[in-house]
């Protein structure tokens, strides 16, 4: 009986062993292909991403928009066998709009003309040569973005700085990439492991200021502003001057000073662990019989001079009484 109930155990894990994969095979979905992610991703894409794709070169095409978020350009890496109706539905590089209406991407500098119009263009310049892509025509508005300054930073560094209703921003770029690292208001600072200074200074300020230092020894830090805000734009958040890190410390006061000097050093307070009450009356000690007599010991906290005289004086009775036994004990065997 329990070599069949065994056997059927076996069996019955060697079944679902066998029947796994093909369970999982079932239940998992087929790899997407470029053209199957696209079909997919297109019902929540169409209505905000999608536009009219235009090869701009480097690999790169540029979806024109111009609806409710205004004329913008994103700049989308395809790899340079794209053609029209190939999917594009891929990795942004780049964003032209009305808040950065002009900077570089792959090499190709980038610039948004007309944006202020209802017709505007994308303005793409490779190798001294211009080339104009129109947008969908929309409706005319102030553009409250300005164009990047670009600051050599020193070494391979360079940097975009560039102002909008979002705050100031920088896009710092190498010879190798162009979108290397980038600063605003929420992300200031590079990091030290980055190997250089770059921060914005009073990000949320009425004049943000860009400082940096790409090379080692007594370089000084460089310093540059933001452009301003065209007219008739203004901040969407809060101005507020950072005064933590450029306001100096305060000067110690004279009684301050004596105050600080006149405190005791602070000191560490110990609590006993038990309540211990100290012993005013006479100690017992107590000496063990027979052979456990030979290997007897005193603790440790018991070796104070008086506790240390009680006993050898203990001891010392002990061993006259055995004495006196013992020579009364041989006087009555004689």
């Amino acid at each position: 009986m329990r070599s069949a109930v065994r056997t059927s155990i076996v069996t019955a894990a060697l079944a679902g062993a066998l029947l796994a994969p093909a369970a999982t095979a079932l239940a998992a979905p087929a790899p997407q292909t470029a053209a199957g992610a696209a079909a997919t991703g297109s019902a929540s894409e169409d209505s905000r991403y999608a536009g009219e794709p235009v090869y701009i070169g480097k690999g790169l095409v540029a979806v024109l928009r111009n609806k409710a978020e205004g004329p913008e350009a994103w700049i989308r890496a395809v790899g340079p066998n794209w053609k029209p109706g190939d999917n594009y539905m891929v990795r942004v590089v780049a964003v032209v709009d009305g808040a950065h209406p002009a900077l570089t991407a792959n090499g190709l500098e980038l610039a948004l003309s007309k944006a202020d119009t209802a017709a505007p263009v994308l303005v793409v310049t490779a190798d001294g040569v211009a080339k104009s892509y129109p947008l969908p025509k929309g409706k005319a508005g102030p553009v409250c973005g300005t164009a990047a300054k670009s600051v050599a930073l020193g070494g391979a560094f360079f940097a975009d700085v560039s102002m909008s209703t979002a705050g100031p921003a920088v896009t710092i770029r190498t010879d190798v990439d162009d979108n290397w690292r980038h600063l605003d208001r929420t992300f200031p600072a590079l990091r030290a492991a980055d190997g250089i200074i770059a921060r914005i200074v009073n990000p949320s300020g009425a004049a943000p200021t860009f400082e940096w230092k790409a090379q080692g020894g007594d370089t000084p830090l460089g310093h540059t502003s933001f452009p301003a805000l065209p007219k008739g734009c203004k901040p969407d958040y809060k101005v507020t001057e950072d005064q933590g890190a450029d306001e100096p410390a305060p000067k110690a006061t004279p009684s301050a000073t004596a105050t600080a000097a006149a405190k005791p050093a602070s000191r560490i307070s110990v609590e006993p662990v038990a309540d211990v009450k100290p012993q005013t009356g006479a100690q017992t000690v107590v000496v063990p019989q027979g052979g456990v007599a030979a290997g007897a010991e005193i603790a440790a906290e018991d070796t104070g001079n008086t506790t240390t005289m009680a006993v050898g004086a203990g001891l010392a009775a002990v061993l006259a009484a055995v004495g006196a036994a013992f020579l009364v004990r041989r006087r009555a065997q004689r």
